[in-house]
């Protein structure tokens, strides 16, 4: 919402702190389900109502959650079972969803972000970041995956025996972040990265729980942090020396950061990235031009294309499925990726003469540039022909296959020995290469 989004410095020492990767976020529920742009009641109001408590009865959220599981028959079952029932009616509709994820969907692009502590049940740091979840001691055999990672500290909706509700459940919780090894990885990122809170706000149970307990274990080392929020007490009620408040809307702060790097050509614009849909719709079409050209006309060169084509599509789904943990947004990541791929891997190919290998493979090419070479579908070459390379012109590809016209020998001469099958008359086969070189 407009409204929400208040002007505000952004910090040198977050710019900083998120260049070296030293930036962690800590999540609340305003950035996920539990607050009103969602549904029209949270879950403590659901819960109240069930109780028959006045909706202005003052009551924390673990002690609501525990009379409800004391008074009520299989009252556990009943609160877990609450609690899945507005996850899954939030997933069954896109509308909701993609306002449910709008924060997550947001972050997915700082791919220096590796680190995130959340009090959320919700899996959607999991679905919209690509991060591993870390709830149990368990999961730390995962900790040297070279992967984004979220903290669960109050379980997650994938795990229902791990959910953190009642009072019972924070007092077990948070003797085992006094002990355990989840705790005291999270106590190890406090004291060496610099921690932004965000969806919090000073009546939220969560954040007076989480932050008098990070006061209490690390005493006067607690290193600086920044809290994102709309709340206009928060800023009174904190100690001013080791934290600053930023009043405004969470998601707002981390556009206008990532707005900032993208100015500096360290994250690649939203708009860079979107182009790869509209060139995909458009490969598609002339994939569909090819295939049929190929039904009348068995010749090397349509093959060929296909192959380039294949290249494309695959380069393409590897940057779709990159988006969310950052990697297709990080620049220097890609060109890195695209000139290993031009220089090395392509050369090496060149050399052996595997054309079908070499047409896949500068389809890739041209599929990885995408984000940083283009600002336009229609300069994007969607046909190949060796001897040529890759072809913007449509009309010039038809026209060369027309025409039988051979611009490259060797690669023809390589077709007509390993596509014997595919160029048989009559036979309705589909070249097609699969993603593997």
């Amino acid at each position: 919402m407009c409204k929400n989004k208040l002007s505000f410095k952004l910090p040198q020492e977050i710019i900083d702190a998120t260049i070296k990767g030293d930036l962690v976020i800590f999540a609340g529920a305003g950035i996920s389900t539990e607050n009103y742009t969602i549904f029209k009641e949270t879950l403590y109001d659901d819960v109240k109502y069930d109780l028959e408590l006045d909706k202005n009865y003052l009551i924390s959220f673990p002690e609501l959650m525990s009379r409800f599981c004391k008074t009520q028959t299989n009252g556990r079952q009943q609160l877990l079972e609450k609690i899945k029932y507005r996850f899954d009616y939030c997933h069954q509709f896109s509308e909701l969803y993609r306002v449910a994820t709008r924060f997550h969907s947001e972050i997915a692009p700082f791919w220096m972000i590796n680190n995130i502590i959340t009090t959320n049940w919700d899996d959607y740091f999991e679905r919209e970041c690509n991060a591993i979840p870390m709830v149990t001691a368990e999961d730390f055999a995962f900790y040297k995956v070279p992967q984004r990672k979220v903290f669960k500290i109050h379980g997650s909706i994938s795990n229902y025996g791990s959910i953190v509700a009642t009072t019972e459940d924070y007092e077990k919780c948070y003797k085992e972040l006094n002990k355990g090894l989840l705790g005291s990885y999270i106590k190890t990122l406090l004291a060496t990265k610099l921690l932004v809170f965000v969806g919090y706000s000073f009546r939220d149970y969560d954040f007076n729980r989480i932050y008098n307990f990070l006061r209490k274990e690390m005493k006067d080392v607690i290193p600086h942090s920044y809290i994102i929020t709309l709340d206009e007490d928060l800023e009174n009620r904190i100690n001013p020396k080791n934290t600053t408040v930023i009043k405004t809307d969470g998601i707002y702060f981390f556009s206008t950061l990532r707005k900032h790097f993208e100015n500096k050509k360290i994250i690649i614009p939203e708009e860079n990235f979107k182009l790869i849909y509209f060139i995909e719709d458009l490969r598609h079409a002339a994939h569909d031009l090819v295939m049929k050209e190929f039904q009348t006309n068995k010749c090397s060169n349509l093959i060929f294309c296909a192959m380039y084509q294949d290249g494309i599509q695959h380069a393409l789904d590897y940057l779709k499925f990159k988006s969310k943990s950052g990697e297709s947004y990080n620049l220097k990541h890609l060109m890195d990726s695209y000139f290993s791929y031009k220089l090395q891997l392509r050369k090496k190919i060149s050399k052996a003469r595997n054309y079908m290998d070499l047409a896949y493979i500068d389809g890739y090419i041209q599929g990885l540039s995408i984000p940083f070479a283009y600002n336009s579908p229609d300069k994007f070459p969607f046909f190949y022909l060796f001897g040529k390379g890759p072809i913007t012109n449509s009309k010039l590809f038809k026209k060369a296959i027309d025409e039988g016209k051979i611009f490259h020998q060797s690669a023809e001469a390589y077709g007509k020995h390993f596509f014997k099958e595919l160029l048989k008359r009559g036979n309705e086969l589909v070249p097609h290469h699969r993603p593997f070189i």
